[in-house]
């Protein structure tokens, strides 16, 4: 458990510094490779670690399946899941929307407008908030999340 943890930490960590790095891109193209070569680099660790946490997990499957191919557990956990991780993605979204306008009221980046790599990562977020919440919250038996406590 302490393992599938420490992988969500990074994935999402990763994914924040790449989206940071690729916004010093914007304001300075000059020093444009530095910035390049660590967007880079967190994109492959935010690949390099989706693949033990969601993959391999069983996770992605789980949060991925329709409804009606779920026994009642799997049901009750994924819809808790479905329910906790939109609500906190809701925030993060209306956080990073603050943060924007703040910047361009401030004068600290007045050009700036939402990127393809932030909307990639917003999108990608999206999919994995549900299996994160699963991941923190569970141990993993025989690929699938167990019940609710």
């Amino acid at each position: 458990m302490n393992k599938l943890r420490t992988l969500a930490v990074t994935n999402y960590a990763a994914l924040l510094i790449m989206n940071i790095a690729f916004y010093f891109v914007y304001r300075d193209r000059s020093t444009s490779h530095i910035y390049d070569a660590a967007g880079l680099a967190s994109l492959i660790a935010v690949a390099v670690t989706f693949i033990p946490l969601h993959w391999k997990s069983g996770i992605w499957k789980l949060t991925h399946t329709k409804s009606k191919d779920l026994d009642e557990r799997e049901l009750s956990l994924t819809h808790w899941a479905l329910s906790e991780s939109y609500g906190w993605f809701a925030v993060i979204c209306l956080v990073i929307m603050l943060a924007l306008s703040l910047s361009s009221r401030l004068n600290i980046c007045p050009q700036y407008t939402i990127s393809m790599p932030l909307v990639a990562s917003l999108i990608y977020f999206s999919h994995t908030l549900p299996g994160t919440m699963i991941a923190w919250k569970k141990k993993i038996r025989k690929d699938i999340p167990g019940d609710i406590e």
